[in-house]
């Protein structure tokens, strides 16, 4: 993780703080201040040794649109079974009260058009033009070189129009526990095999599926430490990128991403439900998976081989682990993964984080 130098000085309520990137001052009560320092003047407020601070910048754009209130939507109810689609809610709809003008912020600068892709556009329209006008080539590669240096100056403009700093000043406490859910999370990085379960059927026939009561349809999924784009942040990020949507977990809450929607999940909405499941695995066993028998392709009444089909070899059972995550919200993902001790490691770091959360503003409202 990424941490910064900083000491600072009280006068009362004015405090001079000193850091490697140089002098800067604030003024106002415990979780509520305002500043200056080297990048600008900003607004400095949080509780429980996590403070989310906003830089005052001013937008080229024009007025920032007055904020729609949004309808609501239907909750999903969650589906008992296996036997069915498994749906969650869309990003859109993820609201988390504490971070709304948050998300007001984000989702306006990411909906910021770009000027890159424009200027690609153009660049390959007039090379294009030129090939078929059969202009010198020299003419061409001059055109590429001046569309190659108009595209790097505008993705910086865009970078520069579009990011928002979110500056995590995280106490000892609080960065200790921060850092316990990033090696919780890291344990789905080292999984051979992590999955998110889009749907599942019951077989009418199970010797035609091993076996198998269900079949289900799934999809790979990865993590890493990455933010969000266009956000820059001196805290590390794991995102877990399930396909339809990209989970980005922050110090204070989670953002969820699809498309040019984004919501936001707190910690404490999370409920997560976590056990052993058997599963006939028909690719390749990933190297952490525990191999606990054998089935066949084809089976007969008894669960020996179906000697009627030629091609019918052993497919070995595993023990995977099932993963549910819910929220309150909406959200609602079923993931499959290939080492029980890892899932419940991750489980377990989230959930405690959490709690400590939850610990952290008690204490602070009975201060």
């Amino acid at each position: 993780m990424s941490w910064y130098f900083r000491k600072s000085r009280g006068f009362g309520p004015l405090r001079v703080n000193l850091s490697k990137s140089g002098v800067g001052y604030s003024l106002g009560v415990r979780g509520a201040r305002i500043g200056a320092n080297s990048r600008g003047t900003y607004i400095r407020m949080g509780r429980s040794g996590i403070y989310y601070q906003k830089y005052l910048q001013s937008r080229s754009s024009g007025l920032r649109p007055k904020p729609v209130p949004r309808p609501l939507q239907p909750q999903l109810a969650p589906e008992p079974e296996l036997a069915h689609v498994i749906h969650t809610a869309s990003a859109s709809s993820l609201q988390d009260s504490s971070a709304t003008e948050l998300l007001q912020d984000i989702t306006f600068l990411h909906k910021k058009m770009r000027i890159a892709p424009i200027v690609i556009g153009f660049t390959a329209f007039v090379v294009g033009t030129s090939m078929l006008a059969n202009l010198p080539a020299w003419i061409e590669i001059a055109l590429v070189l001046v569309g190659a240096v108009a595209h790097a100056i505008a993705t910086s403009a865009d970078y520069k129009r579009k990011v928002l700093h979110l500056d995590y000043a995280l106490e000892p406490e609080a960065a200790r526990a921060y850092v316990a859910l990033l090696q919780g999370i890291e344990q789905l990085r080292g999984l051979g095999g992590l999955w998110r379960i889009s749907s599942g059927e019951t077989n009418a026939n199970t010797k035609y599926h091993a076996g198998a009561q269900y079949s289900i349809k799934r999809n790979r999924i990865v993590t890493r430490l990455e933010p969000p784009r266009f956000i820059s942040t001196d805290a590390a990020v794991a995102m877990v990128n399930t396909g339809p949507q990209r989970l980005y977990f922050l110090p204070d809450r989670i953002l969820v991403y699809e498309g040019n929607q984004i919501g936001a999940v707190s910690y404490g909405s999370l409920v997560f439900t976590v056990g052993p499941t058997t599963f006939v695995e028909s690719d390749a066993v990933p190297p952490d998976a525990e191999i606990i028998g054998r089935t066949w392709r084809y089976t007969n009444k008894s669960g020996g081989p179906d000697r009627r089909f030629a091609n019918n070899p052993q497919i070995p059972l595993v023990r995977y682990a099932s993963i549910g995550i819910q929220s309150s919200g909406g959200l609602n993902y079923l993931f499959q993964a290939s080492n029980m001790q890892k899932a419940n490691w991750f489980v377990q770091a989230v959930r405690q984080y959490g709690a400590q959360l939850a610990l952290a503003d008690q204490l602070a409202l009975q201060s």
